[in-house]
């Protein structure tokens, strides 16, 4: 999984001159805006171990605070200062840098989700493919038989929905269409997105290899 924020990126946030220090701490999703006050912050000096009030207790001033929603509850980015007439720290590039991190988490965490959804339908997939269609198209839906059988594994997911619905319908009746016709009947617009799910991964791991 890819961390919300870099080691060396938070490690490093702390800026320090002979005159002044800054550092920058957050928190994701956190749901009580009337507890964050006491609420431990990860990344810069804070580490997961310090509040903002602890940080307050420590000397530190609040010199800036960004808050986001997000549908979990909220982001809190917070930069801290001591000395605050010194400044030699780029705070809107540091903001970006964070809030371009957090979007590359949510891209994760989407993409993630999409592989879990397929490898599930690719499991339903496999099943159903095997008991009901493997022993005329092959098992990796390559074979083509004249007047009877295209090699399924080729079709777009709307040529596969459209023609079982043809079968389906009567629509399509050529060749030996009416081997077709009863599996079509039982299948399900999800079990044949699962068998083509399925169906995509092993010839892709063919392609692979």
């Amino acid at each position: 999984m890819i961390k919300l924020i870099s080691a060396f990126t938070f490690a490093t946030l702390t800026t320090m001159s002979l005159f002044a220090q800054t550092t920058m701490c957050f928190k994701e999703n956190h749901k009580s805006m009337s507890t964050i006050e006491k609420t431990k912050l990860d990344g810069g000096l804070c580490s997961g171990e310090k509040s903002p009030s602890q940080m307050k207790e420590e000397g530190w001033n609040v010199n800036d605070i960004k808050i986001t929603e997000t549908k979990n509850g909220y982001n809190y980015i917070y930069v801290f200062k001591k000395n605050e007439n010194v400044s030699n720290f780029d705070i809107d590039k540091l903001e970006k840098q964070i809030i371009a991190r957090l979007e590359d988490k949510d891209k994760e965490a989407k993409r993630q989700a999409i592989v879990k959804r397929n490898y599930a339908m690719s499991i339903s997939g496999k099943q159903r493919y095997i008991a009901k269609c493997q022993r005329c198209h092959g098992e990796k839906g390559e074979i083509e038989s004249s007047g009877t059988s295209r090699p399924i594994k080729d079709l777009s997911l709307d040529d596969f929905i459209m023609t079982m619905r043809d079968y389906n319908l009567g629509t399509y009746n050529r060749g030996q269409a009416f081997v077709m016709m009863p599996f079509a009947t039982i299948s399900s617009t999800d079990d044949i997105k699962n068998i083509y799910v399925y169906l995509q991964s092993i010839n892709k791991e063919e392609t692979d290899k």
